[in-house]
């Protein structure tokens, strides 16, 4: 099977990724700037800096016959939106965003004309504002349309490009919420299925849209949230 280059591949969703792939028997490499952790013994890991060209250059060089990429990178400054400034703006931009362009053009070049994918991982911050979360929202939207630009524009060379937005998924650096009784039975009390998600819910539809079943599908972003997004907040009971 054709391989896919993960970049991210050492946090919460990207190592679940890394996991619904080999599962699959899809090659992987992977780009981040953690060291492999021991669930991923074998797995060829490029540490580095994810938004160098070389390195990224490097990953497609040691997998060989690169059909797939994941992008799975984040950034956040979390202050008030008074607070915020140019510079970390840009900052969250550059890796949220700005750091999946040459992973693209790399994948269609590298791919030669046949048929290749690309999962973008955005979030439902993409859509919805949160207090003092303004670059993460900001960087996630513009992934989702340098996305739909990426299928329209490299379709004809055979790239399908879609994005996924997940809710809220138990991952480690959330553990301070979910793991803490009220904040995670405010949490479930979004959801209808009175469930959180865990990262392999995630890259479960990751994998899905990288493999063949999913052809046809491309310039989409696809919501994983278990319906929390799509819950119209009933008002108190006069």
């Amino acid at each position: 099977m054709s391989g896919v280059v993960v970049l991210g591949g050492a946090g919460g969703i990207g190592s679940a990724v890394v996991r619904a792939l080999r599962a699959e028997g899809r090659p992987v490499a992977v780009v981040d700037i953690a060291p492999n952790p021991p669930e991923h013994a074998g797995v060829p890991w490029i540490r580095g800096d994810a938004t160098d060209p070389a390195v990224i250059g490097t990953a497609f060089d040691t997998l060989g016959g690169v059909t797939g990429l994941v992008h799975c990178l984040l950034s956040e400054h979390r202050a008030p939106f008074t607070e915020q400034t140019p510079d970390a703006l840009r900052k969250v931009l550059d890796i949220g965003a700005v750091s999946a362009l040459e992973p693209l053009q790399h994948l269609v070049s590298r791919a030669g004309g046949r048929p290749c994918a690309a999962v973008l991982v955005s979030s439902i911050h993409a859509g919805l504002a949160w207090g003092g979360q303004a670059p993460y929202a900001m960087a996630k939207a513009a992934l989702e349309a340098l996305g739909r630009a990426a299928a329209v524009e490299l379709g004809p060379r055979g790239l399908r490009c879609n994005t996924v937005r997940p809710g809220f998924v138990m991952v480690p650096r959330n553990a301070h919420r979910w793991q803490d009784a009220d904040t995670r039975e405010a949490l479930t009390g979004l959801q209808p299925s009175g469930e959180l998600a865990g990262p392999d819910d995630v890259a479960s539809v990751i994998a899905f849209l990288l493999g063949d079943q999913a052809r046809f599908v491309s310039g989409e972003t696809v919501t994983v949230d278990g319906a929390m997004t799509a819950v119209l907040p009933e008002p108190p009971a006069s």
